[in-house]
């Protein structure tokens, strides 16, 4: 049996019409999820650090890390936001481009939204298996 990546069983999952659309639909949500993760340890900050700031549960900042309850409403998303001193972004694209959804810090840098578009091409892209 031959050994394979992680990236190289994704990329075979991909292959499939039904795979590959149920991931493009979740992928949104997935990048918010890594875009407040990414800024929280940035900052150096727990999940209790930010609960405090935007006088939320810590348990609510740990379902949205996990997306155990799907997404948050815009309300919490906002206070999230503003306790990570970041600017919240949503907008809406064509079908045909990546739909994200984009946390920014003051300075105006994106922090993952772009990312998802290399790792979807490198996905895509040919992998030559080890024989």
């Amino acid at each position: 049996m031959k050994k394979i990546t992680y990236e190289e069983h994704i990329k075979e999952l991909l292959k499939k019409k039904a795979v590959r659309e149920e991931y493009e639909k979740l992928l949104p949500e997935y990048e918010l999820v890594k875009s407040i993760i990414k800024q929280r340890l940035r900052q150096k900050m727990t999940q209790g650090d930010i609960a405090l700031k935007a006088g939320i549960p810590q348990s609510t900042v740990s379902r949205i890390e996990r997306l155990t309850h799907g997404l948050p409403k815009l309300a919490t998303l906002k206070k999230i936001a503003d306790a990570l001193e970041a600017k919240l972004v949503i907008k809406l694209e064509p079908k045909n481009a990546f739909g994200r959804y984009i946390i920014e810090t003051k300075d105006k840098k994106p922090l993952a939204v772009k990312e998802a578009k290399k790792y979807y091409r490198k996905l895509s892209s040919t992998v030559k298996r080890k024989k």
